[in-house]
């Protein structure tokens, strides 16, 4: 058999065939022929979930340093030429923060550390200050340390990364049986518990003022139980926009009143319970919180709650000229069986950004130790689904009257729902105390 034939049964047997001995003369400088090399040996789960980790890092401090640099320097080449080095880093930095949810494959995209080194040491050159380019040292010694230990090299990495056979890294860390067990055990601490959340934003410009945002929100809980004893049922509608400017804003209810007292008017009667229980509203202009007391509680009671609100926000920052719609937000604060988040936008904004979900560890003010989301971020994201143009997809099995809801929403506010594109985050077991964000970054125009 010839002996390329053998090599070739090899490879598919797994087995090294006997080949009969033969006795070969090497000229001198005359090259072996290299074994076969043997595949890469996959990344085990653990792995992959090491390598999500130091890519969620990496995505997180290389972009806060890509935000420092002047607009012009915010692509690949506009940064090549900023900071004096090789376009190729660069585009590859840039190619890896697009990712909305960083995982191993942003390893892939990102160049090696050499190159990353070289860029933190530019942006030192050029003013950027020393907090945020230490962190990023760190993060990037912590990618040296992973290729170190899992590869050896970065292009081995890669190919262990995209290796046949490579397990997802979904482990046992977020998973549903985790996640179930920490509702049970929440809903015994508390003395309440939901089946489902509902969190339903709707964001346009305003057709009389294009620099005026415009947000309205139904938020609520279906068959939410209450306890003698438990703790009450409150309902908040915050705000996250990046902008603040109190005296120019605030919170409204459909009916265009102010939600403070005792406000029955800001429940969605056609689907909360009757009797209807007593609404009290009260916080700031960017900070709703509605408790809900039941009409009597003389033994546990389950009943269904919707309350909706309205609210005006500058379009755009008037110090960077950038979007406010950065992010939106369903906070878990009631140990809830599943919840729904939908975000419905104008056309004429769903065509300015690109979306993204995650899970965040719930800060009271909705911030992570200097602003380092990394570090708040749960394992395992969440899914993000596009609903398309129009509410035709917004009815879904775990609200038998949701596409009836969100109809009765848009018919309050006046809005066409034709002129929306609408995202959902549908999670089963949603972590208790955890914020569900749904970001929206500027969409950016490919490079020639």
């Amino acid at each position: 058999m010839p002996q390329h034939d053998l090599e070739k049964q090899s490879l598919i047997s797994g087995h090294t065939p006997i080949a009969p001995e033969v006795k070969v003369r090497v000229m001198p400088g005359a090259a072996m022929h290299a074994r076969p090399k043997s595949p890469p040996k996959p990344l085990s789960a653990d792995e992959r979930a090491l390598c999500d980790r130091v890519a969620t890092r990496l995505h997180a401090d290389l972009g806060v340093l890509v935000n420092l640099l002047p607009e012009a320097a915010q692509s690949g080449s506009g940064m090549a030429k900023h900071l004096g080095i090789v376009r190729n880093t660069t585009q590859r930095v840039m190619h890896a923060l697009r990712d909305q949810s960083p995982s191993a494959q942003t390893l892939v995209k990102l160049p090696g550390t050499k190159g990353l080194e070289q860029m933190l040491e530019a942006m030192q050159r050029v003013g950027i200050s020393k907090e945020p380019v230490e962190l990023a040292q760190v993060a990037v010694a912590q990618f040296d340390q992973l290729i170190e230990q899992l590869a050896g090299s970065h292009a081995k990495l890669i190919a262990r990364i995209e290796a046949v056979g490579s397990v997802d890294s979904k482990s046992s860390l977020g998973s549903i049986e985790a996640r179930q067990a920490l509702f049970n055990a929440a809903m015994g601490v508390t003395g309440r518990s939901a089946q489902t959340g509902i969190s339903l934003y709707a964001f346009r410009r305003s057709a009389e003022n294009p620099e005026v945002l415009q947000r309205a929100i139904a938020s609520g809980l279906i068959q939410t139980t209450i306890v003698p004893g438990g703790m009450p049922i409150v309902i908040r509608a915050g705000d996250t926009l990046k902008w603040d400017d109190p005296k120019n804003r605030s919170i409204d209810l459909l009916d265009d009143t102010q939600p403070h007292g005792n406000t029955p008017q800001a429940l969605l009667k056609e689907f909360t319970t009757h009797p209807l229980p007593t609404v009290s509203s009260q916080g700031s202009a960017d900070n709703l919180v509605q408790v809900i007391d039941p009409a009597k509680l003389d033994g546990p009671q389950t009943l269904d709650v919707i309350t909706a609100a309205r609210s005006n926000h500058p379009f755009t920052d008037p110090e960077t000229g950038k979007m406010t719609l950065d992010e939106v937000w369903s906070l878990v604060n009631c140990p809830t069986a599943q919840i729904i988040f939908d975000v419905y936008l104008h056309r004429d904004i769903e065509r300015m950004v690109r979306p993204g979900i995650d899970a965040q560890l719930w800060y009271p003010n909705l911030s992570s130790p200097g602003g380092q989301r990394w570090i708040t971020r749960y394992p395992s994201p969440p899914r993000l689904e596009l609903l398309g143009e129009g509410i035709g997809r917004a009815q879904t099995k775990a609200h038998p009257r949701h596409g009836e809801l969100t109809n009765h929403f848009f018919s309050r506010l006046g809005w066409d729902p034709g002129e929306f594109v609408g995202f959902r985050c549908e999670v089963i077991y949603p972590i208790w105390r955890a914020g569900y964000c749904m970001s929206f970054q500027p969409a950016q125009q490919p490079e020639g």
